[in-house]
């Protein structure tokens, strides 16, 4: 996964597009706006990437370019598959620091279960036997509606676009 970053050199008011994560960021910057480009100030005017995932944090602006470029690396290394790209966009709707998403993402403490609502959530629950075991003659009697209301409730669990977002801490 990559980021495309525009960065203005506020100074001469000069844009670059760089590609983050990058070791050279540094180089290819210096090589666009010169010499002292470090010494003034920068500003991130558009972040770009197939996921939406620096915007939908908010990481533009002043943010420090290392920080960025250490995210992407990270982000890179978690996001190996669509399932766990879904996770860290579900986060972004319920969290606003990237930094704790990433790190309960490192820990295995975040869980999408995809395209549910909570009635299936709690339906799904139900048949994995995370209530015990209920006979069959007892099941017509469950009101997955409510119970998924009360999952909701549960404050570890958030609707997002992707599905239902638990949080396991």
């Amino acid at each position: 996964m990559t980021f495309e970053i525009v960065v203005r050199e506020l100074n001469h008011h000069k844009d670059a597009r760089i590609e983050l994560p990058n070791e050279r960021y540094i180089e290819e910057l210096t090589k666009e706006f010169g010499e002292d480009w470090i010494e003034h100030d920068y500003e991130i005017v558009d972040v770009e990437d197939e996921y939406n995932i620096f915007n939908s944090f908010k990481l533009y602006g002043y943010e420090s370019l290392d920080k960025l470029n250490k995210l992407a690396i990270r982000i890179e290394e978690l996001c190996s598959n669509d399932h766990t790209i879904k996770i860290l966009q579900s986060a972004s709707e319920v969290y606003t620091n990237i930094d704790e998403v990433l790190e309960l993402m490192e820990s295995d403490e975040l869980e999408l279960y995809e395209n549910l609502e909570a009635d299936d959530l709690a339906e799904q629950f139900v048949d994995e036997g995370l209530f015990g075991d209920i006979s069959d003659k007892m099941l017509m009697y469950i009101d997955y509606e409510k119970l998924g209301r009360d999952i909701m409730m549960d404050g570890n669990y958030y609707e997002t676009k992707n599905g239902i977002l638990e949080e396991r801490r």
